[in-house]
């Protein structure tokens, strides 16, 4: 009777380490699909922090060619400058060259010193006009340069567009 007792016994406690193996088994399996999941994700951000790195890098260039326009520009406004003052120095010789045909028609008699002093006003206004015919067409090579890094800079952003994921292109 005792050995019943001992094998009812030992039928029970192998049933209940054959019932706690497969519990166990059953998390374990639960445990090795949270893990593979984990993985697939953990993939996934390595792929997207890939992206940003080369994102990231097409942002050094981006900020390197704003630099290079920012520079075009500082020299688009000092030329600017320069222009108006050679357009308000012309304005003012031309308001000297009006007065003075004004005072050609009431004195005919100084026509020729009226005439003399035109040719002179305009002698000294040449070499402004060839200063800004120099500086328009500094500006204009300043302008084709800021072309290019405005399609340099939409070039990058086209190319941080294809390496980021979930942009779309247009």
């Amino acid at each position: 009777m005792i050995r019943k007792i001992i094998s009812i016994l030992g039928i029970l406690l192998l049933s209940g380490v054959l019932i706690n193996g497969i519990t166990m088994t059953q998390h374990l399996k639960r445990i090795h699909s949270g893990l593979e999941d984990n993985l697939r994700s953990i993939q996934q951000l390595n792929q997207v922090q890939a992206a940003i790195i080369d994102k990231n890098g097409e942002l050094a260039h981006m900020l390197r060619t704003v630099q290079r326009i920012d520079r075009g520009l500082d020299a688009t406004i000092v030329k600017t400058d320069q222009t108006l003052t050679l357009l308000t120095t012309v304005v003012d010789y031309n308001a000297d060259s009006l007065r003075l045909n004004d005072g050609m028609l009431g004195y005919s008699s100084n026509s020729k010193q009226k005439i003399q002093a035109i040719r002179s006003s305009l002698q000294e206004l040449s070499p402004y006009m060839q200063q800004l015919d120099q500086m328009l067409k500094q500006l204009r090579s300043t302008a084709n340069a800021d072309r290019q890094h405005m399609q340099d800079i939409l070039q990058s952003t086209r190319e941080m567009n294809k390496k980021t994921p979930g942009v779309s292109l247009r």
